[in-house]
């Protein structure tokens, strides 16, 4: 998404205002995610007809379930990458805050900050296992 995105040209509607459209199109995308993997679940059920050569059945129903799965991944693509801006805007604005006195309460997460301490926290716990073994082998 650019940073120019959300500039009208013509300077009559705010911000606020393309940003609620944008949002509306990643709802109307999420009814269409759902459309698509309701599409692709019933690809999935379909058993097909006895009199179908089975062979071309199972190819035809692989591309098109391919397709739909295309799709839905694209969709998905699209809605984070709306969301993710939308709530990047809305942290670096301040809206989102941890603090009590602000009009929008929000809880921070620190999901990403605590797998990533969990993961260095192992890597010293490794390298300070290697060492132990390397200097009980210096002794001997």
């Amino acid at each position: 998404m650019s940073k120019d995105q959300y500039v009208d040209p013509t300077k009559r509607m705010a911000e606020s205002t393309m940003r609620i459209k944008d949002l509306y199109q990643v709802e109307r995308k999420l009814v269409l995610l759902i459309e698509t993997a309701g599409e692709a679940l019933a690809i999935l059920s379909d058993e097909g007809t006895k009199d179908e050569n089975t062979d071309k059945f199972v190819r035809e129903k692989a591309l098109a379930f391919r397709d739909l799965s295309s799709r839905y991944f694209s969709l998905v693509n699209d809605i984070q990458l709306a969301l993710r801006s939308h709530t990047y805007y809305l942290a670096k604005t301040a809206s989102f805050t941890p603090s009590a006195n602000k009009t929008i309460p929000f809880k921070t997460s620190i999901v990403g900050q605590h797998k990533q301490l969990e993961i260095w926290t192992e890597a010293i716990k490794a390298i300070q296992q290697r060492i132990h073994e390397i200097k009980q082998i210096g002794q001997e």
